[in-house]
Formats: C-alpha cells, structure tokens, sequence
C-alpha cells in the first residue's frame, strides 16, 4: 500500500474512532433537538406571513395599481392581520413546541409542560397600563410575543421542561386511581408540578423587578440576546456556523441539525423580523438557507450540473440524473452520500470551503449595495433562482444567485473533474480485468 494511501487510511480511522462518536453526541443532545423542533414548528407561520407581504406588496406599480382600482385603496389591510396572527405570535408558538419536544425526549407526556411554559412566559413578561375610552386597562405589549422576546421564550422552555421532567420523574405528581380516565389523569399529574414552576417564575419575577433591568425579558435582551446577537449574525459568526456545519455534514452528521437551527437559525428569524420594522440586518434566515445553500449544504448545485453535462464516469452520470431535481430544491443527500463526500478528505476540502466562500460573496456584496437585503421569508426548498426573487422581491437578488453559483462552479470544478477523472479511470480499469 502507498504512502498515500496509509495517510488517507489513518485520517480516515481518526475520523471514525475518535471525533465521529464526540460529534455524533453532540448531534443528539436533547436540548438541541428540542430547540431544533420548537423552531421548526414556527416555519409555516413565517412562511405564511412572507406570503402575504409578498402579495400586498409586490414590487410593480401596475400590480398595485390594478389591486387597489380592483379592490379598493384599503385592500392590502389583510397585510397587518395576518402579520400578526404569524411573526406577531412566534415566541409563543417556540415556548411551547420547545418544552414539549424535550419533555417528550424524557418518554413523557410533553403536551402539560407546553402549556405550563406558556404560562411561566406570561409570568416574567410585563403587563403595561393603556388608556383605551378614557380608561386604564391593563394590557400585553404585541412585541411580547414576536421574535424580539424569541431568547426569552426559548429560555424559559428549557427551563420549565427540565423543571417538569424532574417533578414528574420524582413522583411529585397527584395519582388517581386506575379507573379514572387517561385524559382526565394526564391533567392532574400536571398540577403539583405546574405549581411549583408557577411559583418559582413568580419569584422570579419579583427579582428581577428591582433589578436595574426591571424584568427578565429585559435582562435577556441586554446581557444575553444582544451580544450572542451581535455575535451570531456578523460576518465572523455566520462563518462560524457554515465551517461547523459542513464539518459536521461531511462526517456523516446532519450539520444543519445540529448548529443552524437550534442555534443561529432564531438569531437570523430575529433579524429578519427587525428588518421588517426598518432595520438592516445582512444576515437573516433567508439569506443563509436560500442564499448560501446553493443545491443544498456545500453549494452542490454546480457539481450537479457538472456531472449531469460533463461527466465521464458511469457512477457520476448516474448521480448528476439522481440528484438535479432534488438539488434545484436544495436537498443533496445523493450528492453528500453518493460521491460520496462523507468521510472524503479531498471532496471535503471544496465541500467546506465553498459555501464559506458563497457565503463571503453575498456578504460583501450586501454590504456595499450591489445586492439587495433578504427580507421575506421563502421555504428553503424554493427552488433556485425563484427563492432569489422572492427572498429580495428584486432582480438583483437573482442576480446575486447567479454570481454566487458561479463562484462555486469555479471552486467545484478542480476537484469534482479530477473526482471524476479518478473514478473513469478505475472503471475503464476494471473493466479491462473484467475483459482479461
């Protein structure tokens, strides 16, 4: 065997014996998996909401004219409504799904720690006083439950989801004979339970009103969400996030998973969400996972098309025809697996470096005015070039997609031709011995 060889093997052994089990713990850490699944389940309400902004203001003046000679000049009223009924109600939909989802990693019943962190969210927020007909009533500001206070209500899940997990395993629950319906029983196990965490986030609420801070959302929001923030959503973090994320994916781990939901994908949702009011955040969930996500993780697209055109080797025309539908709707598993890039050293070195690069372009390109800012929320299996329009309701946002596929084309190219140079030659060899 050749030097080479042995290296390649030894990497390869490192790999596997040595950072795959730490990662791969990593991978199934509870937390993250219910931070994953809580915000998962605020999708469709983003999406929605992207939906009718797009509608009410799509970027054409005879569009609009038509609309409002049609329906009248108030017709893009429904734009406010549903704004609030999707981003307005977010952290609360997050509170919820987060708890849940990690008591139910526990093999319990996730539904009462739900609907108990709900109530512990409303506790540390802050009632205001307005006056409405002349008369003071006691109201919820509507940013409570927005992405603004998303930390909080994320904080406030995991805590309140342990917190039950712990009572419940410890028995400090009300037992009901067996003859009692489930339905009836399930509520009574949560009501010790939902005391102890009332009365615990009470206090808390009580302390944190004589702080300089005044109340807990507070709190997170200066010591906590603001700088992770200002961290997570700058060009050096987002860097972060796409080395670790394709790190993860080319040993075999769901990167995406593990790092870019849990973690920045709330911090962009925020962003995105500021935007909307004003702001100008360059980093928000669309522009990461429809911008830098070109065919899927590593910006696969172009290998596609090249296996699809150019390929010479059987096993890559097979994949290039395997994975260009699915890849137009970012989703590359054939390519990741089939080339394969897992567990690769040399196609992990493009596979990483790529979308870091992809990502570098649109940054910049953001930064100085030459491509316009990624405000509405798309699904990020929209396919490509249409999420480039609707993610940026400009041209220029199909644009910066096409600048951004060339440059990873360019990347690709090298390494996916002599990928393809290498398994060519080995089937033409094995071919021969077959002959022989």
């Amino acid at each position: 065997m050749s030097s080479k060889a042995n290296i390649e093997k030894s990497n390869n052994n490192f790999m596997e014996e040595k950072f795959l089990p730490v990662a791969a713990r990593i991978g199934s850490q509870r937390h993250l998996l219910a931070l994953r699944d809580g915000i998962v389940m605020i999708m469709p309400l983003l999406i929605l909401g992207a939906f009718a902004m797009i509608i009410a203001e799509f970027p054409s003046d005879a569009y609009l004219n038509f609309m409002a000679n049609t329906f009248g000049e108030n017709w893009a009223a429904f734009e406010g409504i549903i704004m609030n009924a999707t981003y307005g109600i977010v952290a609360l939909v997050a509170c919820f799904g987060v708890s849940s989802s990690l008591v139910k990693s526990y093999d319990l019943d996730g539904t009462p720690a739900g609907m108990i962190a709900l109530s512990a969210f409303f506790i540390v927020n802050v009632i205001e006083t307005a006056v409405i007909n002349g008369e003071e009533t006691a109201v919820w500001l509507a940013g409570t439950f927005t992405a603004e206070y998303l930390f909080t209500a994320l904080v406030t899940a995991l805590v309140v989801g342990e917190l039950y997990r712990l009572l419940v395993q410890k028995k400090f629950v009300i037992t009901l004979p067996k003859s009692v319906p489930s339905a009836v029983s399930r509520q009574f196990t949560a009501l010790l339970p939902g005391v102890v965490i009332m009365l615990i986030f009470l206090v808390v609420h009580a302390i944190f009103a004589i702080t300089p801070w005044g109340n807990f959302p507070q709190f997170m929001s200066d010591v906590i969400s603001i700088p992770l923030r200002g961290f997570g959503t700058s060009y050096a973090g987002t860097l972060v996030a796409v080395l670790t994320e394709h790190f993860l994916w080319s040993l075999g781990l769901h990167g995406s998973s593990i790092i870019i939901f849990p973690i920045f994908e709330p911090m962009w949702i925020v962003n995105l969400q500021e935007n909307l009011n004003g702001a100008h955040h360059i980093l928000t969930q669309p522009f990461y996972e429809n911008g830098v996500w070109i065919g899927g993780s590593g910006a696969t697209l172009p290998v596609v098309i090249y296996m699809l055109v150019f390929a010479k080797s059987k096993l890559l025309k097979q994949i290039g025809r395997i994975g260009v539908v699915p890849g137009l709707f970012n989703i590359n598993e054939p390519v990741t697996f089939g080339l394969p890039v897992v567990l690769n050293p040399f196609l992990m070195i493009p596979y990483i470096a790529t979308p870091a690069i992809v990502m570098t372009v649109q940054y910049i390109g953001t930064a100085i005015g030459l491509f316009p800012y990624c405000n509405y929320m798309v699904p990020w299996t929209t396919p490509f070039l249409v999420s480039g329009f609707l993610m940026t309701q400009s041209i220029m946002g199909v644009v910066a997609q096409i600048i951004s596929f060339a440059v990873a084309f360019l990347i690709w190219l090298p390494f996916i031709r002599i990928w393809d140079n290498r398994n060519y030659n080995m089937e033409l060899s094995d071919s021969s011995e077959s002959v022989a």
